[in-house]
């Protein structure tokens, strides 16, 4: 059974979500809700629309999860109670998505390795990278030349490593690199490590190049993708399992990000970022700190280019290039700085935006079609200036945000976006003629107008 990918994406939300938040209302009220719910799903469902049953279907999960669990799980168990709930979504994914949504999952599942540990470095110690693509490519790279059994590792032993040890070599060799980088960059801050960061993916296509006979040059090396283990080769298809394996290995990745986060070296990267006067005053080794946050950064970054190794079976100098590397820094602006959450949304988004968003276009009213095909560019341009003019703290922020606020203030504040948005047009109507009078034209019309006016 092949399920949509908005009602996969939308159960996934709506189950999660219903199980993290408060009761919504008294249990009758909820269950009066879900069966009104599931009454209108059952009647959209025989009369063939599927759009609205689909939308009605999503929202009586919700209900349920919270009917099921609002007044019986602890507040403290929740969090962790709905990300099982998403993990058992995305582990059921390879028998409910066809194979091209399962391609786009593995993509998400590696962009989230490389946006947790980008959020290590940027968003919980504050240092902005757009050069970790360099960093991915090397991973790439490393695996795939460990995996090649022809010339490149003659020089070694001429034999091809087991895929899952190439990954953690190229996360030794990628920490490594981190490490490196992390020394000269101490003296670095600001704009000034971005643009030096951004050097470094400028210029490591072009290195891999000249060294053909290690790296293939311009036409990469081609590596054999990993077969299923020999106890699920029945049961799952190659796809299906690359799959598996790159979803597992994001979710073993975010959970060592969550234990480091929350421990002493957790708290001593936000501290840094926060004040690296106050952080050292308090004996913390600033220097140490960040140098460990780009050594664990660039190992996130390692392990998500040797997944992207074995997910594409090919690895060239162009597979992550000036502008995937930027797009990471995207994705956690997006989905949201400091949060492992919205290092997972911004992946899905940046992933889904291309294919899905003009689908979604094509839809609106009056909207010309081949608009988002020609220009897709322009939507996530359009999609990062809304999320930083409407959601500061990125989806993942507001979200939580949403979440923690009790319904019935939720309610108020739906009831009061129409006056809210009539005073935001009159505010700006005042911002309008106030900036017209202050311009230099308004002030040459207006002693014109003064000068007709005497002479009359």
């Amino acid at each position: 059974m092949e399920m949509s990918i908005w009602l996969f994406l939308g159960l996934l939300v709506a189950c999660s979500t219903g199980v993290r938040m408060q009761a919504l209302g008294s249990l009758v009220q909820r269950a009066i809700v879900a069966g009104a719910l599931a009454a209108g799903f059952l009647v959209f469902l025989a009369l063939g629309v599927g759009v609205a049953a689909g939308l009605l279907g999503v929202l009586l999960a919700a209900v349920v999860a919270n009917l099921l669990t609002g007044e019986y799980v602890p507040q403290r168990y929740r969090i962790a109670l709905a990300v099982a709930v998403a993990v058992v979504f995305f582990l059921a994914a390879p028998w409910l998505l066809e194979n091209f949504r399962l391609f786009q999952f593995s993509r998400i599942a590696i962009w989230v390795i490389v946006a947790v540990g980008l959020n290590i470095l940027t968003g919980y110690n504050g240092q902005i990278s757009l050069g970790h693509g360099a960093f991915v490519l090397i991973g790439a790279y490393t695996s795939a030349i460990l995996m090649d059994d022809q010339q490149q590792l003659g020089f070694v032993d001429a034999n091809a490593w087991p895929f899952w040890t190439t990954i953690i070599a190229a996360a030794v060799v990628c920490g490594i690199a981190g490490f490196a980088l992390g020394i000269p960059a101490l003296r670095l801050s600001g704009p000034y490590l971005a643009i030096a960061t951004l050097a470094l993916v400028i210029s490591l296509p072009s290195i891999l190049r000249k060294y053909d006979g290690l790296t293939g040059g311009a036409q990469g090396l081609f590596v054999k993708q990993p077969p299923p283990p020999p106890g699920l080769a029945g049961v799952l298809e190659r796809d299906e399992w690359l799959y598996l394996l790159c979803v597992g290995v994001a979710i073993v990745m975010t959970l060592i990000a969550w234990g480091i986060l929350r421990g002493p070296l957790g708290r001593a990267f936000v501290a840094v970022r926060d004040s690296e006067v106050a952080a050292a005053a308090m004996g913390i080794n600033v220097a140490r700190v960040k140098i460990a946050a780009f050594s664990i950064s660039a190992l996130y970054a390692g392990v998500a280019g040797a997944l992207l190794t074995q997910l594409l079976g090919v690895v060239t100098p162009e597979s992550v290039d000036l502008i995937v590397s930027i797009n990471f820094l995207t994705a956690i602006v997006i989905g949201g700085l400091a949060s492992l959450l919205g290092s997972v949304i911004g992946a899905f988004v940046l992933v889904l935006l291309p294919s899905v968003g003009p689908d979604v276009l094509d839809s609106v009213p009056l909207f010309p079609g081949d608009f988002a095909r020609k220009a897709p560019g322009a939507i996530q341009g359009a999609v990062v200036i809304l999320v930083v003019l409407l959601m500061p703290f990125g989806v993942a922020g507001s979200y939580h945000r949403l979440i923690a606020t009790p319904p019935g203030r939720i309610i108020e504040a739906v009831r009061g976006v129409p006056a809210g948005i009539r005073a935001r047009v009159a505010r700006t109507k005042e911002d309008i003629v106030w900036a017209w009078e202050d311009s230099p034209f308004y002030r040459r019309a207006s002693k014109s107008k003064a000068g007709e006016e005497r002479d009359v």
